[in-house]
């Protein structure tokens, strides 16, 4: 086989076979058992010096010798010794037990010979005396928490195994120089178990482990979405108060695995269990009608995907797991995947979304909200001041964003998100969404009176009112991005309730608005109607006082 080296991550990895859908390569630097790598095509090296061809090896010595026929049952059926595991390792035991000698030893000289072309010892594999004395300080010092430098390692160890009772060193004691020579000889420095153990598991696994691959091939097929929130570096305004602030918006994303699309987003003020089935929704929806909804005309090639996913993939935060999130999927079969603690690489893809959609927004809307990074120094602007956009506004914003990273923003196949999407044939699940949308709404209880139901202040009457019974208190799903969509939960299915209309509800007839802020402006009318009261009543006073007046100045003239 014509010797062959590729690079990957910075580092050097010998092809030892090409077969069906990949190729089996294994570590130059650090020779351990080979792989099967399916990503893109790597980049080609030359060989490095430190390899040895078979063309240019010079007389073996003995022990070379010796160490070449222990591997020799394993070169002779190649490639089936590198690409079955199993067959592999009973070979070697085999061979180490006809030898005398150790089936770990075979494999570690069969791979170091299939990395680097030699038949010398590995150091740290036979290769020098052992002495536990090292190898416990190393574990105990080293391997800690407590995170000690590899000198005050061996000035433990010498404190601990070689001094007297009065703290003089013994003549035994080793040297500085041969200590750090056997950390290195013996491969401590480059043992998984020295991150895990300074570090912890979870940094090791973040940033340390062995991570070949793409983050795609995790679920190679459309259909499973990774979901995560943020809150926006954006402060924006009311619809109805355009100079009251109404905060930072919540950003929520479903992006699938496979193809790198967002599949579905929301923003609003919310960021519980509502938040999430939003997104679903949105997810669900076809994103020409949704897009329409905000001002925005885009067509199906852009945002291509309609259905629930076949899956979700999110962290341990509650509004992923809240009760109306596991009515959904199970009805629909749509499966939960909660990932590791402290594990965000696990889902890279969305995490990365989040910061692709921050810089095609951020420089475009500065001065205009947009938190900057000064923004905890002192004497800094209160960016607050400078908010102009609402919620529909900025959603907009955000599906332009969107449909550039979907179908504009090429990958690294030279694909869109939205192509892959489109080639890659994914199957969803596809409920209608008229019976999906009352199901992502949050619910509360309200009573049924002569003039209707009440739900966040204002008054909404069933289309259908079969069955229903004055003073009887029902189930009502609401939406708190638009006051005007308003459900009662029935056996038999939902029933609209369309906003009745009232000198108080007709003001907000047609907006699509957030909850949060009808509150608000609810709380705005009642100081005004408090104050107009109050003034009423001054004006009442002041009559009653005048009339009173004159009827005592009327009766004074009678008795004289």
């Amino acid at each position: 086989m014509t010797v062959k080296f590729v690079s990957y991550n910075g580092m050097a990895y010998r092809v030892l076979h090409t077969g069906e859908g990949g190729m089996w390569l294994i570590s130059y630097e650090e020779p351990t058992q080979p792989f099967f790598y399916t990503g893109d095509e790597l980049e080609r090296i030359q060989t490095p010096e430190g390899f040895l061809e078979q063309s240019s090896r010079k007389k073996l010595t003995a022990a070379q010798q010796s160490r070449l026929s222990l591997i020799q049952p394993l070169l002779d059926v190649q490639p089936r010794s590198i690409t079955d595991r199993s067959y592999r390792l009973a070979l070697a035991k085999e061979v180490a037990e006809r030898e005398g000698t150790t089936y770990k030893r075979v494999l570690r000289l069969y791979y170091r010979y299939l990395a680097q072309g030699v038949l010398t010892a590995p150091k740290g594999c036979g290769g020098g005396e052992s002495r536990p004395e090292f190898d416990r300080a190393i574990k105990t010092f080293y391997f800690s928490a407590k995170k000690f430098s590899l000198r005050a390692t061996y000035e433990m160890m010498v404190v601990e195994r070689f001094t007297n009772w009065d703290g003089t060193l013994l003549n035994t004691t080793p040297s500085w120089s041969a200590f750090r020579h056997y950390f290195y000889d013996h491969g401590y420095h480059k043992q998984p178990q020295k991150v895990i153990a300074r570090d912890g598991l979870a940094h090791y696994q973040r940033n340390d482990r062995p991570a070949f691959g793409t983050a795609s091939q995790w679920k190679p097929e459309p259909g499973a979405f990774q979901m995560d929130a943020t809150v926006a570096d954006i402060y924006l305004v009311s619809r109805l108060d355009r100079t009251a602030v109404i905060g930072r918006p919540n950003i929520y994303l479903a992006v699938d695995t496979a193809t790198q699309l967002i599949a579905g987003i929301y923003v609003g003020m919310d960021s519980d269990e509502t938040a999430v089935m939003k997104c679903l929704e949105c997810a669900a929806m076809d994103k020409v009608a949704f897009c329409k909804q905000f001002g925005v005309d885009i067509n199906r090639e852009q945002w291509p995907n309609t259905g629930l996913p076949n899956e979700i993939i999110t962290d341990r935060g509650r509004e992923f797991f809240g009760p109306r999130v596991g009515e959904l999927c199970q009805r629909y079969g749509v499966e939960e995947e909660a990932l590791p603690p402290f594990r965000p690489d696990r889902k890279g893809l969305v995490e990365k979304a989040f910061d692709l959609l921050q810089q095609r927004y951020k420089p475009l809307l500065r001065g205009k909200g947009v938190i900057e990074p000064d923004a905890q120094e002192r004497w800094t602007v209160d960016y607050r001041s400078q908010a102009v956009l609402d919620l529909d506004e900025f959603t907009a914003v955000l599906i332009h964003s969107i449909t550039y990273l979907n179908s504009g923003r090429l990958l690294s196949d030279r694909r869109t998100a939205a192509r892959r999407w489109i080639e890659g044939g994914g199957k969803l699940l596809t409920p209608p969404i008229s019976e999906l949308h009352p199901l992502t709404l949050p619910r509360m209880t309200a009573k049924l009176t002569r003039k209707g139901l009440k739900v966040n202040g204002l008054w909404y009457a069933p289309q259908e009112t079969d069955g229903l019974y004055i003073g009887d208190s029902y189930t009502v799903a609401y939406d708190p991005a638009d006051v005007g969509s308003v459900f009662l939960i029935m056996a038999d299915g939902p029933i609209p309730c369309p906003m009745t209309k009232t000198t108080t509800t007709t003001r907000y007839e047609g907006i699509s608005i957030s909850a949060q802020e009808v509150t608000q402006d609810q709380v705005r009318q009642r100081a005004a109607h408090k104050e107009a009261e109050q003034t009423e009543r001054q004006a009442g006073v002041k009559a009653v006082r005048a009339i009173q007046g004159i009827v005592k100045q009327a009766q004074g003239r009678d008795s004289t």
